[in-house]
């Protein structure tokens, strides 16, 4: 019932992941999140993802923490369409605690789908978007970096870059209707925004938000940079620029 009504509110724009949450537990192609602290549930899910990018996927470099940023890019996605739109237009934040939830993938081994807990179960311990940091996106860092060594602040930028966007299309950036995810976001100063690890991953400019790390796609075969958004393409360009 609560992804029904969240599906119904999200705009076309960001129709990609409209179902990117479910009722009920799913079927055995479900994989509960707490079991990818397990480091052969990790390393299946991430061989599964990798496999899917296609025949170059032999030519992968050896770094996982490569291959995870990229990964962690879809979770992001499927994950920040659902809860923002029901924190920004349902006013509600969704029970989605990192160790109460499942995650469903698709034939390409991509994250597509998380699984809502039972009714009662996995609140956020505070609300807004400040809870989703605390109870699902920290814990989802933390133990990426544990089973990798990527930095943190890689995992921070995807996610606040997507949070940023999906915001943006929801249409809160005119409006006090949520101020917690305004502040989170950087949009808006004040101690949450100073406390916020999203606020810090993003650098404000004259034409959008960029991030302030790469997030390291464009050494995948075949995976483009994230163009306005990569810091490194952004430095690039600047260096080729004639100086007066």
């Amino acid at each position: 019932m609560i992804a029904a009504q969240v599906a119904s509110e999200v705009p076309e724009s960001l129709a990609a992941y409209r179902h990117g949450v479910a009722d009920g537990p799913g079927g055995p192609g479900a994989t509960p999140l707490r079991a990818l602290r397990d480091p052969l549930v990790f390393d299946a899910t991430l061989s599964a993802f990798a496999a899917g990018l296609g025949p170059e996927a032999g030519c992968i470099p050896c770094d996982r923490r490569i291959l995870v940023s990229y990964w962690s890019q879809f979770y992001f996605a499927a994950l920040a369409t659902p809860a923002l739109t029901a924190l920004i237009r349902l006013g509600r934040p969704l029970p989605l605690a990192f160790d109460a939830m499942s995650l469903e993938r698709d034939g390409a081994g991509r994250p597509c789908r998380f699984r809502l807990p039972a009714a009662g179960c996995g609140s956020c311990q505070a609300p807004g978007l400040a809870g989703l940091v605390e109870a699902h996106l920290r814990p989802f860092v933390e133990l990426c970096h544990a089973r990798c060594g990527i930095a943190p602040r890689i995992l921070w930028g995807n996610a606040a870059v997507i949070l940023d966007y999906v915001a943006r299309e929801l249409g809160d950036g005119e409006t006090a209707a949520c101020d917690d995810v305004a502040s989170c976001l950087g949009w808006r100063a004040g101690p949450a925004c100073s406390k916020s690890p999203l606020a810090q991953a993003l650098c404000p400019g004259a034409s959008g938000c960029r991030r302030r790390v790469c997030c390291l796609r464009h050494r995948l075969p075949g995976v483009p940079s994230c163009g306005a958004l990569c810091p490194v393409d952004c430095a690039a360009q600047r260096r080729s620029e004639p100086r007066c």
